[in-house]
């Protein structure tokens, strides 16, 4: 292997897949949640998941972002209760996964996916040092409806109250003496 072609032997894990998520989608036109919980009324019943990302366009228009690193992690999504009852507003599907798992025929027809390879990022160097999101397939449209904005404001509380317990549990892992000041 020469020195400039990617490493395609390194395993790609969930954390470098979102990192290619998150340097990829436009911030300045999309909005990303991630681990939004979807719901969705049933016939007098609601469902519940929880969606890895979803992309909201200025338009207020949803797509979900579905992250998967194996075979048989994404195999068994299919059996998940959001192909039952995938509410009107996510407007489009897409799974991200590494490039060598390619596009198996047993993923539904409608979904969109994303390859993630290695990639220069630093253009100074010649080495891969990052990754990037190649469109493998594009998603269908699967509805016009917009999200509705109770939906948004309850993942932005969602992600607030998230925020602070991370910030309180990254500080109780500081000696008190250091955090609080004490000599």
């Amino acid at each position: 292997m020469s020195s400039n072609s990617p490493d395609t032997t390194r395993p790609i894990n969930a954390g470098l897949v979102e990192a290619a998520i998150r340097r990829h989608v436009d911030h300045r036109r999309n909005i990303l949640i991630p681990e939004a919980t979807v719901r969705w009324p049933t016939g007098g019943k609601r469902g519940e998941y929880r969606a890895d990302f979803i992309m909201i366009s200025s338009s207020d228009y949803a797509t979900e972002l579905e992250v998967k690193i194996s075979l048989g992690d994404w195999r068994k999504d299919l059996s998940k209760p959001k192909w039952v009852g995938m509410p009107g507003w996510i407007t489009r599907f897409v799974y991200v996964v590494p490039e060598q798992l390619g596009i198996p025929e047993w993923v539904p027809a409608h979904a969109g996916i994303w390859h993630v390879k290695p990639a220069r990022v630093d253009h100074f160097s010649t080495q891969p040092d990052g990754y990037e999101i190649v469109i493998a397939r594009a998603p269908h449209v699967l509805g016009r409806e917009k999200i509705p904005s109770a939906v948004v404001s309850t993942w932005y509380r969602n992600l607030y109250y998230r925020f602070w317990e991370q910030r309180i549990d990254a500080q109780r892992c500081i000696p008190r003496h250091i955090r609080e000041g004490v000599v």
